[in-house]
C-alpha cells in the first residue's frame, strides 16, 4: 500500500507555538511514520520561531503570515522575485474591474448577507483563489474599486442591521481584517493525497481549494468548536459592534463552507459532534476520535510529602482557560484551608490576561498562596503530587491536560465545558464554567477529605482514561481514516 501524503493545515499553533491542538500535530506526525505530511501553518506574522523539532515524515512547511509585512509579496511563494514583479505588471484598474470586482462583489454579498448556499460559495472562493495565482493581492485588496465596494455593502449591511453611527474607521478596521485574512487563499495549494485542517477556520479554506481544484479527500477535525471560541474571543478583543457582527459573518461563512465539503469531520468528542449535527452536517459525515495520551509518560508517580495542601492548574495563562476564576476561588478556599497553595503551570499567551490574574491576586492579598510556577519538563509530576488538579476553563474541546491528568491518577475538579464530562464522567467533579463560588466549593469538599477517600478519584480516572484515552488507540483511529480517504 502507498504511504499516503497528507497537507495538514494548522492557524495559530503547530510548529510555532505551544497548546493543545500542538500537542495533537507533534504526536500525529511523529508517531504515525507510515504517513508523509507537509505542513501549511497560518502564524501572526513572518519571525516566529518553531517550538517543535518536526519529524522526518514532515517533508515540507508552508507558513503563511498574515500579519507583519506591509505586502505579502515580501513574504511571497513566487520565486524568483521576477515572478512577483510580473503578477504587480500584469495587474490593471481594468483586470481588476473586469475580472475580480464581480468576483469580489458576489463573494462579499454572500457574507454578509447570505445569498450564496455553500457549494456555490466554494467555487466562487476557487475562481478568487485561481485569480490571486496570476494576479498581484496586494494591489488588487488595497485598490480603490475594493475598497468603494466594500464600503457601499457594508453601509448596505448597517442600514439592514440597525446599525447606527458606524464610522469610517470601523469600516476601515473591517476591510483591513479582510485584506489580512484571506491572505491563505492567495498561497498555491501543494498537491497532496489528502488533507487534514486542524479546525473549522481559515486554515481550512486551503483544503476546500484543494478538494474543488483536484478533488482531494478533506479530513476536518474540530477540537474546540471554532465558531462558538471566536465568537467569545471577539467580545473580548474588539470593541466595534459593527466589526464584531462583520467578523460573525465572515467566520460563519468560513465554517459552512468547512462543513460542506470536509468529506470526513472528526470533532474530538460527541459534545463537538452535537455543535456540528447542529450546523446541519449529515451525521454520516461525523466520526468521533478522542484525544490520547501516551501512559508510558503521563503515569502515578510515587507520592511525596508535601509541607502544604497544593491545587495545581494546567494551561496556557489566557481568557478561555479561566484563570481569573481559579483565583477568585482560591481566595475562597484560603478562608477554609489557610496554608493551601495554588500552582499555575504554564506561560503566559495573553499579557493582558496575565496582568489580570497577577492584579487580583495582589487584590485579595493572595500572593503566599498563588505560584505562577511557569513551564514544566515533568506535567506527569506535577499531576501525581498534586491534592487536586483544577481546571477553569471557559470553553475547550477534549482537552489533553485533562486526560493527562487522569493517567496520572489525578483527583480533578473541572468546569463541564466541552468533551471535559466525556472524559471525566463520574472520576471527577464538575463545576458551571464563570462560577468560582462552586469551584471552591468542588475542591474545599475534596480537600477536606482524607488522602485515601480523595485517591478513590484518581484510581477511577486512571482505569478509565486507560481504557478510552491511550496514545495507541487515537493514533490507529486517525491511520484508518488515513487510509480510507486514500482509497477512495
Amino acid at each position: 500500500m502507498a504511504r499516503p501524503l497528507v497537507l495538514l493545515t494548522t492557524e495559530g499553533t503547530y510548529p510555532f507555538a505551544k497548546g493543545g491542538v500542538s500537542t495533537w500535530c507533534h504526536v500525529l506526525t511523529h508517531q504515525l511514520p507510515e504517513v508523509d505530511f507537509k505542513l501549511l501553518s497560518i502564524v501572526a506574522n513572518p519571525y516566529l520561531k518553531r517550538h517543535y523539532e518536526l519529524s522526518s515524515n514532515v517533508l515540507e512547511v508552508i507558513k503563511i503570515p498574515l500579519w507583519g509585512t506591509d505586502d505579502p509579496v515580501e513574504y511571497s511563494w513566487r520565486f524568483p522575485f521576477s515572478l512577483a514583479l510580473k503578477s504587480k505588471l500584469d495587474n490593471s484598474d481594468r483586470i481588476i474591474k473586469t475580472r475580480f470586482m464581480p468576483l469580489f462583489e458576489t463573494w462579499l454579498r454572500a457574507v454578509l448577507f447570505d445569498e450564496l448556499k455553500p457549494e456555490k460559495l466554494g467555487y466562487l472562493l476557487l475562481a478568487i483563489h485561481e485569480y490571486f495565482l496570476q494576479y498581484d493581492y496586494h494591489q488588487t485588496m488595497s485598490s480603490v474599486l475594493v475598497w468603494s465596494t466594500f464600503r457601499y455593502l457594508a453601509t448596505s449591511y448597517c442600514q439592514k442591521q440597525n446599525l447606527i453611527g458606524v464610522t469610517l474607521a470601523e469600516l476601515t478596521e473591517a476591510m483591513r481584517l479582510v485584506y489580512r485574512l484571506l491572505i491563505p487563499i492567495q498561497v498555491p495549494v501543494p498537491e497532496t493525497d489528502i488533507t487534514h485542517s486542524s479546525a473549522a477556520a481559515f486554515c481550512g479554506l486551503p483544503c476546500v481549494i484543494a478538494k474543488l481544484q483536484r478533488n482531494t479527500p478533506y479530513l476536518l477535525t474540530e477540537h474546540g468548536i471554532n465558531i462558538r471560541e471566536q465568537y467569545l474571543n471577539l467580545n473580548h478583543s474588539i470593541p466595534s459592534l459593527f466589526v464584531r457582527k462583520f467578523l460573525y459573518c465572515l467566520m460563519g461563512a468560513v465554517v459552512k463552507l468547512n462543513f460542506h465539503f470536509a468529506d470526513r469531520i472528526a470533532p474530538v468528542c460527541e459534545y463537538n459532534a452535537r455543535w456540528e449535527r447542529w450546523w446541519g452536517v449529515p451525521p454520516e459525515k461525523i466520526k468521533v476520535i478522542y484525544n490520547g495520551a501516551d501512559p508510558d509518560k503521563f503515569h502515578p508517580t510515587p507520592p511525596v510529602k508535601k509541607e502544604r495542601p497544593q491545587v495545581m492548574n494546567m494551561g496556557l495563562i489566557f481568557p478561555l482557560k479561566g484563570q481569573l476564576d481559579l483565583i477568585e476561588a482560591a481566595a475562597v478556599v484560603r478562608e477554609q484551608v489557610p496554608n493551601v497553595e495554588f500552582r499555575f503551570y504554564g506561560k503566559p499567551s495573553d499579557e493582558a490576561y496575565f496582568a489580570k490574574c497577577q492584579e487580583s491576586v495582589r487584590k485579595h492579598n493572595l500572593e503566599e498562596t498563588i505560584n505562577f510556577a511557569g513551564f514544566t519538563s515533568e506535567p506527569w509530576r506535577a499531576y501525581s503530587e498534586a491534592d487536586v488538579v483544577a481546571m477553569a476553563s471557559i470553553s475547550e474541546g477534549f482537552p489533553f491536560a485533562v486526560i493527562e491528568a487522569m493517567l496520572s491518577g489525578a483527583t480533578i475538579v473541572s468546569t463541564d465545558v466541552g468533551g471535559v464530562r466525556e472524559a471525566i464522567a463520574d472520576t471527577g467533579l464538575l463545576v458551571r464554567a464563570g462560577r468560582p463560588q462552586q469551584l471552591a466549593e468542588a475542591i474545599l469538599k475534596l480537600l477536606l477529605l482524607s488522602p485515601e477517600e480523595r485517591s478513590q478519584y484518581g484510581k477511577k480516572a486512571l482505569e478509565r482514561s486507560l481504557k478510552l484515552f491511550t496514545q495507541k488507540t487515537f493514533l490507529a483511529e486517525h491511520l484508518s481514516v488515513y487510509r480510507h480517504l486514500n482509497n477512495k
